[in-house]
């Protein structure tokens, strides 16, 4: 039996592809002041639309009419811009996502301040409506509407149902005007609007409780309703499931916009849930941050409580955890974007404070934390992870798959080294595009023997070059690692059976190979 085992394992080294990222391409963009990209969706001729929120008036920013304006670009392929436009008023606007029809045209949501400029039909002068534009694809406004109260209502996701339907998710403070059925009083709930595509309202959702609520991000579902994701504070109205201190918060809508169901998931400390993905059964996986160190829903948690680490979580249809993972090191990982790969994993993005666990390669900064990508199995096992950055700050929101092993990230950066090559003046806007290359041979001299394998109580190795020597587990654990060494015979502590990588680090040079442990 144990013969068919270690051959079974070894046939499944045989499939692994070990798929290590670099970082192929990256640009800035902005002005003399700050600018932030908060997402970006990729476009059919290789090109992708960003929107975020500037501060300039000069670089790559046409115009400010106030104070933050919310920005929309577009760039072709290469990165190059081929349209930039600031719009609002005199106060503050900012924009958070933005999603292409069917027609080629744009969807953008944020939020506004003003009441002037580009900005009209604001319910109050001193706080903030959604904001809702539609662009052409030169990236020039068709509509824009306010959608709120006369207290604050800041729209952070924007997609569109398979039946053509605007959905809108975000934050209100209000009782009054376009909100019907906040809970809290004077507590924010989430707040879901629909529209058609001249930006008529069709129906509104508060969803919450007696305490404080956020929806940050939404997806549209196969039955032309939605699941929005965020945080709870309350254990009463429309939540189910709470805690303690914020919750991660899902919740299910009909595409009337009725609640199918709303749960907490989290631990004593706490979570928030930044992206969510439907699957083709109609199940969920749901990406956020968890400071909970191992109880409530919470385990394998990387730092002590009160740090946070990536928290992925798969639910099935009906909002039943199947499973949560963390991914971290000993500082604060928090996730912010999510996509499903070709291959069925997921690829994550956030920032990470880490320098060690599953977290390599950290830009030591003071209190500047790096862009970290990471990629899991369908099953949520750790397969790699890529730490981008300078030694200021710097952080990411959002992912997507460009091409099969291609991941277009988008966020900001303070930095002007190491991986940032140009920053026009304090934030750019930044876009990263990270390439898994697949294979083993990534060295640029020497060859690295590994023998035997599988092997169970030793490895012997040749390289013809000093490095540094690690193994770990499938879920990125490192468990065995030795420096300066170049050839001989390693000791293995006592491991499970399973597969292990085994790399070697020499410089600025990586070698990968695979190990089967029986």
């Amino acid at each position: 039996m144990k013969t068919v085992i270690v051959f079974l394992l070894f046939c499944l080294v045989g499939l692994i592809i070990n798929a290590q990222p670099s970082l192929s391409w990256q640009k800035t963009y902005g002005g003399s002041d700050h600018e932030y990209a908060i997402n970006s969706i990729p476009l059919s001729d290789g090109g992708f639309v960003f929107v975020g929120h500037s501060d300039s008036g000069d670089g790559d920013l046409p115009d400010n009419g106030g104070m933050t304006d919310l920005w929309v670009a577009r760039a072709n392929a290469a990165g190059t811009l081929v349209w930039s436009y600031s719009y609002g008023g005199t106060l503050d606007d900012e924009g958070a996502d933005v999603v292409q029809a069917a027609d080629g045209t744009f969807f953008v949501a944020g939020w506004s301040d003003s009441n002037d400029g580009d900005v009209s039909g604001n319910h109050d002068e001193y706080s903030s409506d959604f904001w809702i534009l539609h662009l052409n694809s030169s990236g020039l406004i068709m509509n824009k509407k306010c959608f709120g109260g006369t207290y604050d209502d800041d729209a952070a996701a924007i997609d569109i149902t398979p039946d053509g339907h605007i959905l809108v998710a975000g934050i209100t403070y209000s009782y009054d005007g376009d909100v019907v059925g906040n809970h809290g009083s004077y507590e924010t709930d989430v707040w879901v609007i629909k529209l058609d595509t001249a930006l008529n309202l069709l129906s509104q959702k508060c969803v919450g409780g007696s305490d404080t609520e956020e929806g940050i991000n939404l997806v549209a579902t196969n039955d032309n309703g939605c699941v929005v994701v965020g945080r709870s504070f309350s254990s009463d109205g429309d939540v189910t499931g709470y805690h303690a201190g914020s919750d991660m918060l899902v919740a299910k809508l009909t595409s009337t916009l009725t609640i199918e169901w709303a749960k907490c998931f989290g631990g004593s400390e706490t979570e928030e849930g930044n992206a969510v993905v439907q699957l083709s059964d109609g199940s969920y996986t749901v990406l956020g941050y968890t400071s909970t160190h191992n109880n409530g829903d919470v385990t394998g948690h990387y730092g002590s409580s009160g740090m946070d680490d990536f928290w992925l979580l798969k639910l099935t249809s009906t909002g039943v955890m199947e499973w949560a993972k963390c991914y971290g090191g000993s500082g604060d990982d928090q996730a912010n974007g999510l996509t499903k790969t070709a291959d069925g994993g997921y690829v994550m993005c956030g920032l990470t404070n880490s320098s060690d666990e599953q977290v390599s390669g950290f830009h030591t900064g003071f209190f500047a934390p790096d862009v970290w990508v990471a990629k899991v199995f369908s099953d949520g096992s750790f397969m790699w992870q890529r730490c981008c950055g300078g030694t200021d700050q710097d952080e990411s929101f959002n992912v997507y798959e460009e091409s099969a092993n291609v991941y277009v990230v988008t966020g900001f950066t303070y930095s002007s080294n190491y991986d940032v090559t140009i920053n026009h003046g304090s934030a750019d806007g930044w876009i990263l595009k990270i390439t898994a290359v697949l294979g083993e041979d990534e060295l640029s001299a020497g060859e690295l023997k590994v023998f035997p394998n599988p092997a169970r109580d030793y490895i012997s190795f040749e390289s013809g070059f000093k490095g540094t020597i690690s193994i770990t587990d499938m879920q990125g654990r490192i468990v065995f690692q030795t420096k300066d060494i170049e050839s001989g015979i390693i000791v293995l502590p006592t491991l499970s059976p399973g597969v292990y990588e085994f790399r070697l680090s020499a410089q600025d040079c990586v070698k990968y190979n695979t190990i089967l442990i029986y």
